[in-house]
């Protein structure tokens, strides 16, 4: 009798083993995931890197459903959900609901009679997943991890409820190994991803200031030495502008020549701003009184490009920082927004007190902004609009940071842009008025 139950405890030992060495193969077919995202990424996120990123997921999947790690009875053990939990959160939602359709077709080539439960279970993740996608990508790096770990849980509980009612006792233990196994593969996964993609934003964010210091460098250089004849020429186009026996077809020349030289003395500031910027400024700034002077000199400028602008503006919220750099941000990001609508349209303004900091939502009704093009915002020599520079926003950017601020841009190609700038608040105080904008 000990001799049998010796030999039940080998075998035993031996299944348990089988199948944990099975789960093992899964994890490494797993790994195709970051391991794509390591190589398809390193350069840049562009569509074809996120095609191929989405074919190695689907490689993934089919591997995983193939062959499905299964010791006794029948239920069938793999790692589907986690390339169907990359694709929602990393790709994109329409991405999932295809992965979806493929697990449904593949499940239920083996099962016809369960197409019904397949579209009723996978319809409540993918209904789930949606609803959750934005949500997770707000969160923290660890937060992320933490919420892939318990992903896990309702997964474990529903397996658990089937294998209690079929009578399959003896798969508790494999269900326990089978939910710690996939809750690791997916972490690790999530982290590597995750590190990836920090690793990708501080390479960009290296390039960009190797390309400000350049920029810095320039501007220090010749800027002044291109101003000063520059001066010189628009003075002497103002006094042939005057003379009264030009042509109606000199006199366009002129003016034209005239704006080009203004645009372009413009340019001259945004450089020297990067060669220059002012110093990190910890003064009492009344946002409200900032925002409210901001809204009234845009006015006529919203007018004129037949656009409505609107505000809504708290009152009494102050943050720290430097009053004339302020106003120079949201007059930037205000005069895009308006820019944005050609066709006419509305523009609002919304300031109020969030979680402890000072929000500013700049809300345009515009031609919005592709996927491709955020990425790039903010970039030098980059820009949407065929006269800009891209200094602008790149400007208004650092000047952000340099108030301990930070900003979200959230936007849809021919539905609009949302601008939110948040910078931290401190305590009320007496808020000297501000000198309004000339």
């Amino acid at each position: 009798m000990s001799n049998q139950l010796r030999v039940n405890s080998v075998v035993g030992g031996f299944i348990v083993y089988e199948f944990v060495a099975e789960l093992a193969l899964h994890f490494f077919v797993m790994m195709i995931i970051p391991l794509s995202c390591f190589i398809l990424y390193r350069r840049k996120m562009d569509m074809r890197a996120t095609i191929l990123f989405t074919i190695a997921n689907l490689a993934a999947l089919f591997l995983t459903m193939s062959f499905p790690a299964n010791i006794t009875g029948d239920i069938l053990f793999d790692l589907k959900f986690i390339p169907l939990f990359i694709v929602f959160f990393y790709i994109r939602p329409a991405v999932g609901i295809l992965f979806v359709g493929t697990i449904i077709v593949f499940k239920s080539l083996a099962n016809p009679g369960e197409v019904l439960f397949l579209f009723l279970n996978y319809g409540i993740i993918s209904i789930l997943f949606m609803v959750l996608t934005k949500f997770y990508k707000r969160l923290s790096f660890m937060r992320k991890i933490w919420f892939g770990a318990l992903f896990y849980i309702p997964i474990t509980l529903t397996r658990f409820s089937a294998i209690v009612k079929s009578g399959n006792s003896d798969e508790i233990l494999n269900l326990f190994l089978f939910s710690l196994m996939s809750a690791i593969t997916l972490t690790i996964v999530i982290y590597l991803i995750e590190l990836n993609q920090i690793q990708l934003s501080t390479m960009v964010k290296l390039q960009n200031s190797e390309k400000i210091n350049a920029i810095s460098q320039l501007a220090a250089s010749v800027a002044h030495e291109i101003r000063n004849p520059m001066t010189s020429v628009r003075g002497f186009l103002q006094l042939i502008k005057s003379d009264k026996n030009l042509t109606e077809e000199q006199g366009m020349f002129i003016s034209i020549s005239l704006e080009e030289l203004k645009r372009t003395d413009q340019i001259i500031s945004d450089f020297l701003s990067l060669a220059r910027p002012e110093s990190k400024a910890t003064d009492l700034i009344c946002l409200t009184t900032t925002a409210e002077e901001v809204y009234e000199f845009m006015k006529p400028y919203a007018n004129i490009s037949n656009v409505i602008i609107e505000s809504h503006i708290k009152e009494d919220l102050f943050i720290l920082g430097n009053t004339h750099e302020l106003k120079q941000v949201l007059i930037n990001i205000i005069k895009n927004g308006i820019e944005a609508m050609q066709m006419g349209g509305k523009l609002t303004i919304r300031v109020y007190e969030r979680d402890g900091e000072g929000v500013v939502e700049i809300i345009d009704k515009g031609i919005g902004l592709s996927d491709q093009q955020l990425i790039q915002l903010g970039q030098p020599y980059y820009s949407t609009k065929t006269k800009g520079t891209g200094l602008g926003l790149m400007i208004s950017f650092d000047i952000i940071k340099r108030m301990n601020g930070d900003y979200k841009i959230d936007s849809k190609e021919k539905c609009g842009t949302t601008f939110s700038l948040l910078f931290p608040l401190v305590s009320k105080g007496h808020c000297a008025i501000s000198t309004k904008i000339g």
